[in-house]
């Protein structure tokens, strides 16, 4: 007996060592699955399975499109800043949310409507779980640290809020397919927070860049060389509708108390801006701004004051010898300047 013992421990002892078998690396998709799995279970009991899960690196913008308003939108913050985003359907807060009231999940198809703020805040403890069970599953995976020190913050009320309090980067998206108890309720998650190696600066908060000494000046002279209309009116009148419908051409009419020194400057909504006086420069039609009051209103066909007396436009009209535009003398020679304030009339030409 001693011998077949001695015999067979020398034997195992002389034998070739057989090689150890590898570790099988863990894969970021099944970490995931774990996590997940792990996370629904051991924080209310609810048996989770994941179907699928896609990754996508994508910019904010190509990001939010991939949200619908409908989802529970949460952001994600690290160190107080909000970092990402979480998002998950109806369906699996539904199922969530029964395993928590009754212990079990009905057969039935919840309905299909938006998740309420009292279901959103129902489901944060099973959420909260599933990050961290992702933060130490990835360990030693590609998602290793992607998850890491991020926690729940508050709830966006649409994808157009939540483009607001995100950082302009390049996010990786994870979308995992859930049946939550049977393949006939399915659930969805979706996990969006910055590639890793991002830097704290760009990432974690956003602190706006310092505006230039010069930016209230520079902002002055972007307003000021901006284009502005005004339109120079040098009488409104009223007509009959059956005076209008008459008009042909050659046709002349009076302009009762308009001279050339009534010219208003209007603005695009009817407000006067400048009065002055219509003329010619330079063989062109100009407008002269004037800074002394008027003293005839200008008046229309039947009389009456086109304005109030207190805000009429008045004219001088006697007054011929107006101020002159400036200009070179040459041009002075060569083009008659024509301040003439007599009575003027409207002819209708083609």
């Amino acid at each position: 007996m001693t011998t077949a013992t001695g015999s067979g421990v020398l034997r195992r002892m002389t034998q070739r060592q057989q090689p150890d078998a590898p570790d099988v690396p863990l894969t970021a998709s099944r970490a995931v699955r774990l996590a997940l799995a792990r996370g629904a279970q051991t924080s209310i009991g609810l048996p989770l399975t994941v179907g699928s899960v896609a990754e996508q690196t994508l910019s904010l913008d190509e990001l939010l499109s991939e949200f619908k308003d409908d989802l529970l939108l949460l952001s994600l913050k690290r160190d107080g800043a909000i970092c990402g985003i979480l998002a998950c359907d109806a369906g699996l807060v539904a199922a969530a949310i029964e395993v928590m009231t009754t212990g079990k999940i009905s057969a039935g198809l919840p309905d299909a409507r938006p998740v309420t703020r009292t279901e959103g805040t129902l489901v944060q403890p099973l959420l909260r779980a599933l990050l961290d069970e992702l933060e130490e599953t990835t360990a030693r995976t590609p998602l290793d640290g992607w998850t890491r020190m991020a926690g729940l913050g508050p709830r966006f009320d649409s994808c157009r809020a939540a483009s607001f309090d995100m950082v302009e980067h390049t996010y990786r998206l994870m979308r995992m397919s859930l049946e939550c108890g049977s393949p006939d309720r399915q659930g969805l998650i979706l996990l969006a927070l910055p590639m890793q190696g991002a830097s704290v600066a760009e990432t974690e908060t956003h602190t706006p860049a310092a505006p230039a000494a010069d930016w209230h000046s520079r902002l002055h002279d972007t307003v000021m060389t901006a284009p502005a209309r005004l339109d120079a009116v040098l009488h409104r009148m009223k007509l009959p509708l059956s005076v209008m419908s008459g008009l042909h051409v050659g046709q002349v009419l009076p302009l009762q108390g308009c001279t050339v020194g009534m010219v208003r400057l209007v603005d695009p909504n009817g407000r006067t801006v400048a009065r002055g006086r219509l003329g010619q420069m330079a063989g062109q039609i100009a407008v002269r701004v004037q800074a002394c009051a008027d003293t005839i209103p200008m008046t229309e066909m039947d009389g009456g004051a086109v304005e109030p007396p207190e805000r009429a436009l008045r004219t001088r009209a006697g007054d011929i010898a107006a101020p002159q535009f400036t200009m070179n003398p040459a041009e002075a020679e060569e083009d008659e300047i024509d301040w003439s304030a007599a009575p003027m009339s409207l002819s209708v030409s083609q």
